[in-house]
């Protein structure tokens, strides 16, 4: 598959573009906002570069990766869509009901396949924690954070999509749907606004997915990196070491009853998983949708949408 990507986003030169290589695809354009000067990154060597409409207009680019803002995903992939390409979109797919309402039924018209770019859900430490047998899970607890963002990061914009709870909070609900059933409900969250920007520093939310199922997630822009998932069954518990931006080799840990009391309490057992990169696991199941016609699937993106929309502090 020949690939157009929009933007010249880290995200994309450090993860995604390697893993379209290694997943044996091709990049055949770059699009960039500027395109009047190529970008000095190495990875781009040998690839064209066009404006971003020229990029969608080129016969060789059959599927687009869209790493941009978070407030151009529904545009960009609206008008990739319009093209005829199908679209592997950064998340959030989009910030409020209404433009992704829009987006699904341009994807159902066009008949091309558009994916939300969470490569967790590709990891093997996943599938292991899902089918786990800790007896029926009540509890998830999930924390994600990273430091302060320099000046005029795009993260610091209320209008771009910015804050954390649009930029990581997502992984945190999503792991609730992941490990639950049922659509969850926001029972409470408590938001605390930067002082000097116009998003949230930090935002907690409990979720409840019906059943006794609750997610409790915890994110911010404002403290130390970290980030952790726990679950706890009626009997035992298990937690992922590194959720989601995991090394090649992650851990996670677990106990179950029959371990004792001394188990239950312990750090638990250790599993390691085999060497995984989530990304390009990504990116074959992707190309896999594109040529087997596979009708995209909004029910999470409408959910995660939803739910972050009362989570956030401010969005216009």
């Amino acid at each position: 598959m020949r690939f157009g990507i929009l933007g010249d986003a880290k995200i994309a030169r450090e993860w995604v573009a390697p893993a379209i290589l290694a997943a044996g695809h091709q990049i055949t354009c770059l699009g960039r906002r500027d395109s009047s000067s190529p970008s000095p990154h190495t990875l781009w060597q040998g690839i064209e570069q066009d404006s971003y409409d020229g990029l969608l207009a080129r016969d060789d680019v059959d599927a687009v990766y869209i790493p941009l803002p978070n407030h151009l995903h529904v545009p960009w992939a609206i008008k990739a869509l319009e093209q005829g390409k199908h679209v592997l979109c950064e998340k959030p797919l989009a910030l409020n009901r209404g433009e992704l309402t829009q987006l699904e039924q341009t994807a159902r018209t066009s008949g091309c396949y558009l994916y939300e770019g969470f490569m967790v859900r590709y990891h093997p430490q996943w599938k292991w924690l899902s089918e786990l047998d800790i007896g029926t899970r009540q509890l998830v607890t999930a924390q994600f954070s990273y430091p302060p963002q320099p000046q005029g990061n795009i993260r610091n914009f209320a209008e771009m999509g910015g804050g954390p709870v649009w930029d990581i909070g997502c992984y945190c609900v999503l792991a609730g749907l992941m490990l639950f059933d049922g659509t969850p409900q926001l029972a409470g969250r408590i938001s605390v606004p930067e002082s000097e920007l116009d998003v949230e520093k930090s935002a907690s939310a409990l979720l409840d997915f019906g059943n006794g199922q609750i997610l409790s997630m915890m994110v911010s822009s404002g403290v130390s990196l970290s980030q952790s998932v726990r679950v706890v069954g009626s009997d035992g518990w298990a937690e992922l070491d590194v959720p989601f931006n995991p090394p090649e080799v992650t851990t996670a840990r677990w106990a179950h009853k029959d371990h004792g009391k001394e188990g239950l309490l312990s750090p638990g057992q250790e599993v390691r998983f085999d060497a995984c990169n989530h990304y390009q696991l990504m990116v074959e199941d992707f190309a896999e949708a594109c040529a087997q016609n596979r009708a995209p699937d909004f029910a999470d993106s409408f959910v995660l949408t939803d739910i972050l929309g009362q989570i956030a502090l401010s969005h216009s």
